[in-house]
C-alpha cells in the first residue's frame, strides 16, 4: 500500500470491506498525507469502507452515509465539481435490499 500511494500519490483512497476499526490504521493514512476522512466501521469482522482524501489535493464533502455505503461531492480546483458513490453492498440480501 505505501508502495503504491507513494508511486501514484492519490488525492483520494477508498477501502472497503475492511474488517477492522479505522483507529488501528488512521495513522498510517496521516502519515501517507491524508489528512481527512469519512468513516464507517465494520460491524464486527464485516464491511467497513473507508474514504480518505489529502486536503491540499482535494475538498471532498460527505452528504450521505450508511454501513454499506458513503456519498460526497468532490471539488478540485479548476475542475468540475462531482459526486463519488462508495458502495459496499452486503452478499446479505436482506441487507442489500435496504440500499434501494
Amino acid at each position: 500500500m505505501r508502495e503504491l500511494l507513494n508511486t501514484h500519490k492519490p488525492g483520494i483512497i477508498i477501502l472497503m470491506e475492511t474488517k477492522v476499526q479505522f483507529s488501528s490504521m488512521g495513522p498510517f493514512f496521516t502519515n501517507m498525507g491524508f489528512s481527512a476522512s469519512t468513516i464507517v466501521d465494520p460491524i464486527g469482522r464485516a464491511g467497513g469502507i473507508w474514504l480518505n482524501w489529502d486536503t491540499d489535493q482535494v475538498n471532498v464533502r460527505a452528504s450521505a452515509v450508511s454501513n454499506q455505503f458513503i456519498q460526497a461531492t468532490v471539488h478540485k480546483e479548476d475542475f468540475e465539481e462531482w459526486v463519488l458513490n462508495a458502495v459496499y453492498a452486503s452478499p446479505n440480501p436482506l441487507s442489500k435490499d435496504t440500499l434501494w
